[in-house]
């Protein structure tokens, strides 16, 4: 075996880019995004448009800043070290060897390089350890070549593996089956110049708790800005018109409920509610003698209509007792209790003017 010290020698710049989270992170903005759309444009039920748009909003923007600052980093690193900045030296020990032909496969599941990857855990116990790539050739006929990697941080990393640990070439001589004799050499090197930046790992965990903390502040957002929607009942939109202050027969509907889980009226007298749309989904009110029941009184069935529209619902009320109201379309989300009460209010809206 041949093992030979060495190190790099003068090379043209290159600056590769560190691995990245934030194209992830854009991805599954995009996602939330779709989903959104998808909500806003084809349900009725609009609960979880706002969140999920929330959460594309604020992934977008984290990503957009948190790339664009990693990119700036990267090229300030690179242009630092293209001006003769001195980064910290490390070290690596390459070992390359052939393996015999046909042997590839079992080396993958059940030989040397399974040992050799294996091995990955125990060198991260090691100080300075930092990192550990294994790279294979493969050849349709004869001998596969391999290279295996490791990078230290200092030298006495280094020196304390070869000593005192099993080493690469400690399984390598467990393999000879699999490896072509005379085949294998080691190098021991430093590293010159490396833009690649070992120091700092992106891990698996960390990501998703980015990811993670992006949803959840996104949802957040987009569930208050819901909250806001459902509850500035005093704007809108198309035919819609201002609430007049305490009028007990304006009903508002949104993306689905309505403002009111009771109406009160005065027994035998003829009322007029208006409905008001709010949302982007069909709605009407309709009043019931009781939950699953009938009509109340003619004219108490009121028009579905679409958003952004109000209609008026014109019938006379029964004697005093609780019934029933709801949205046709919506029933299990929109509904409410219609009470009848000896002095409640009559007509449009307003004061009671008693029963009649």
């Amino acid at each position: 075996m041949d093992h030979q010290a060495n190190a790099h020698g003068d090379h043209h710049d290159v600056h590769l880019p560190d691995p990245s989270i934030w194209p992830l992170v854009v991805g599954v903005a995009a996602l939330f995004l779709g989903a959104a759309l998808i909500y806003w444009s084809r349900v009725d039920d609009q609960t979880f448009a706002g969140p999920l748009l929330g959460a594309a909003i604020v992934s977008t923007l984290i990503a957009v800043f948190g790339w664009a600052y990693e990119d700036g980093q990267m090229r300030k690193k690179a242009a630092m070290g293209g001006h003769g900045q001195a980064a910290p030296t490390r070290y690596t020990q390459v070992v390359t060897f052939a393996l015999a032909e046909g042997k590839l496969e079992q080396a993958r599941k059940s030989g040397i390089i399974h040992d050799l990857e294996s091995s990955d855990n125990q060198l991260r116990d090691l100080d300075g350890f930092q990192d550990l790539r294994i790279i294979v050739s493969p050849a349709a006929t004869g001998p596969s070549q391999v290279l295996v990697e490791t990078t230290w941080s200092d030298r006495e990393g280094l020196a304390t593996y070869e000593e005192t640990r099993q080493t690469m070439l400690d399984i390598i001589a467990r393999h000879t089956d699999e490896v072509v004799p005379g085949t294998v050499q080691v190098f021991d090197m430093e590293v010159i110049r490396d833009t690649k930046d070992v120091t700092f790992r992106f891990g698996t965990g960390a990501a998703f708790t980015v990811i993670a903390a992006l949803m959840l502040g996104g949802f957040m957002v987009g569930a208050g800005l819901n909250l806001f929607a459902s509850e500035s009942t005093g704007t809108g939109g198309g035919a819609a018109t201002p609430a007049p202050v305490g009028d007990p027969f304006r009903v508002v509907a949104t993306d689905n409920k309505f403002d009111k889980k009771e109406i009160v009226a005065g027994p035998n007298a003829e009322i007029t509610i208006t409905l008001v749309n709010r949302g982007r989904a069909k709605h009407n009110i309709h009043f019931l003698d009781k939950k699953g029941g009938q009509t109340l009184a003619p004219g108490a069935e009121g028009a579905i209509i679409d958003g952004g529209m109000e209609t008026k619902v014109t019938f006379t009320t029964p004697g005093p007792g609780d019934y029933y109201f709801l949205c046709d379309l919506h029933p299990d989300q929109m509904n409410g209790t219609f009470k009848v009460v000896e002095g409640g209010p009559t007509g449009s809206g307003g004061a009671a003017s008693g029963g009649g």
